[in-house]
């Protein structure tokens, strides 16, 4: 178990289904995953649902965030929260890349997988 991570040092893969955007699982713990997200300009996830609740936080750039049919912007230093089973899609519309740091529970066996797996809505 490590005490201290550096996402520089953490592998690095793409999710499925999102289009520009690259993934490192910082963590795995017995309740809840994290993961660290990078999001190219004009990066997009679809619309989709999964149970687990979904708490982050944006590091850099700006991302928007569409929850249950509704648009919210996150920023640089702001912190979002999603609902289990809450439809929500993601998009960069910045040409300048996003980070964001995200804290599901209970833990994402698909991601531990380096898999996506949600119920796509559309």
């Amino acid at each position: 178990m490590k005490y201290v991570i550096d996402p520089i040092q953490v592998e690095e893969w793409s999710l499925n289904r999102h289009t520009g955007v690259a993934a490192k699982l910082l963590a795995d713990g017995q309740n809840m995953t994290v993961l660290y997200t990078t999001w190219a300009g004009h990066a997009t996830a679809p619309e989709h649902t999964h149970m687990h609740e979904q708490m982050g936080l944006c590091l850099q750039g700006e991302i928007i965030f569409t929850i249950n049919g509704e648009d919210f912007t996150v920023k640089a230093g702001e912190f979002y929260h999603i609902p289990g089973n809450v439809p929500h899609a993601e998009r960069n519309i910045e040409a300048e890349p996003a980070i964001l740091v995200d804290f599901f529970s209970p833990i994402r066996e698909d991601l531990l997988r380096r898999q996506f797996e949600a119920n796509t809505l559309r």
